[in-house]
């Protein structure tokens, strides 16, 4: 899993909030102040579940998708509902979160940890897929709005996260209150720095 390159040839950088710095509950709250879409995907309710399509059913609830699918096999059309979205208002922008992404890390889960990747998998899709969305308001042109994405990790189970991800995931250490949705710079967790100028697309390297 980890840090990799889907079929595209696009890189995935996994962005994890600290759950107890508090950081995203503040920057959650001021892009919603800002008229952001908020998608909040709660790990914590796909863990507790013994439903096989808890992942599917969850990711539904948080996007209040309007409309029925053709079948009950929803962990199939999960990804292609991740990356449309058109019955939100995204001109402003959008932020999915995973919340407490490692309530899914478990004695149980297996090593192959099966669903954590799963949902890892929906923030490529949102990363790549969505950010490029066709826009039914475009008048035929493409209209990427502003995409931004995180899991939340607690501080006691980051090592466990990070050592999944390879320790190529992002800690999100803190963000522009003025500007919350604005271009930043990011501390990997190797002490490395990378600015990112569009939301996660792209990164350049500093130090």
């Amino acid at each position: 899993m980890g840090f990799y390159k889907n079929e595209s040839d696009d890189a995935f950088f996994p962005a994890i909030y600290i759950t107890e710095d508090k950081v995203l509950e503040r920057q959650t709250q001021a892009l919603r102040d800002k008229g952001w879409a908020i998608i909040e995907i709660s790990c914590k309710n796909i863990a507790a579940s013994q439903d096989p399509q808890a992942g599917a059913l969850e990711i539904i609830r948080a996007v209040n998708l309007p409309h029925k699918l053709p079948d009950d096999n929803f962990m199939s059309w999960t990804q292609e509902i991740i990356s449309d979205l058109d019955w939100l208002d995204l001109s402003k922008g959008v932020f999915v979160i995973l919340k407490d992404y490692d309530a899914l890390f478990t004695p149980w889960s297996g090593p192959e940890e099966f669903e954590a990747k799963w949902m890892a998998r929906h923030l490529q899709t949102v990363d790549d897929n969505l950010r490029y969305r066709h826009s039914q308001f475009a008048y035929g042109d493409y209209d990427p709005p502003y995409v931004l994405y995180g899991m939340e990790v607690s501080r006691e189970k980051l090592n466990t996260v990070l050592e999944f991800f390879e320790g190529r995931a992002t800690i999100i250490e803190d963000f522009d209150e003025d500007n919350p949705g604005a271009e930043r710079l990011i501390v990997g967790s190797d002490g490395s720095m990378y600015y990112t100028p569009d939301h996660y697309k792209t990164f350049v390297r500093i130090f």
